[in-house]
């Protein structure tokens, strides 16, 4: 019987502890990657985690593959709609929203990573800690549909087994039940803005339409352009 291997999104944070250990728990072996986009601090911090998880489940069921530096992507993807004035972007994009953008460039940036590193590592399941609770546009379903179609387009599937976890106390107390502590030191994003209030539909919805129009193909080129260069564990600039 082939192996059923998965490549998880690691941030450090509970989240992604959680999505990490309820695969384990269905059978898969999971190779974890931290991704960094230049604008990040104590991602030294996302190994310790990983320790974590490898002595719960083993060494056999975990590999904590390192640290995957996307600031290239990200600038790539990023750039071009911050060189324009905001009056040509809410001419295009009535409901553009800076913050949202942001997240939607870095987070497609991890994909293009995640991509490039599940066809050298021929793993063909990705799993991310998205819950739709947290009212980031990236984590809804109809941004979480286009990275579905992104990665299937590549023979990959995506699985975001919390989608539906509301309650951050639950999240604690699966946790707890697994005999993990609740608690992590995570790495720090220096870019993302907290949410103030819950986006409306037009907003939630414009993102995957700026996805569509101006991140995805460039997403597409960069895979292209980047399959032929080595990918470094060591997230390192030099």
């Amino acid at each position: 019987m082939e192996e059923k291997q998965a490549l998880i999104l690691f941030s450090g944070g509970l989240d992604s502890l959680l999505t990490s250990c309820k695969m384990i728990e269905d059978g898969w072996k999971v190779t974890l990657v931290h991704y960094d986009n230049g604008s990040s601090s104590g991602c030294e911090y996302v190994k310790e985690t990983a320790e974590r998880l490898i002595e719960r489940y083993g060494k056999d069921k975990v590999k904590f593959w390192g640290y995957g530096l996307t600031v290239g992507y990200f600038k790539a993807l990023r750039d071009e709609m911050y060189s324009l004035e905001i009056q040509e972007i809410v001419q295009k994009y009535p409901c553009f929203n800076l913050p949202q953008f942001t997240c939607l460039a870095c987070r497609s940036a991890m994909y293009i990573y995640t991509i490039l590193l599940c066809k050298q590592l021929n793993i063909k399941v990705v799993a991310e800690g998205a819950r739709a609770s947290q009212l980031f546009a990236i984590e809804q379903k109809s941004m979480l549909e286009e990275y579905r179609k992104l990665l299937n387009s590549f023979g990959i599937e995506l699985m975001t087994p919390l989608l539906e976890l509301e309650s951050d106390y639950d999240r604690a107390i699966e946790l707890l039940i697994r005999g993990i502590n609740p608690t992590v030191m995570e790495s720090q994003c220096h870019l993302g803005v907290p949410m103030k209030k819950p986006l409306t539909p037009e907003e939630e919805l414009e993102v995957s339409h700026i996805y569509q129009e101006e991140i995805k193909p460039k997403c597409l080129k960069l895979i292209k352009m980047s399959e032929k260069i080595p990918l470094d564990p060591r997230g390192k600039i030099y």
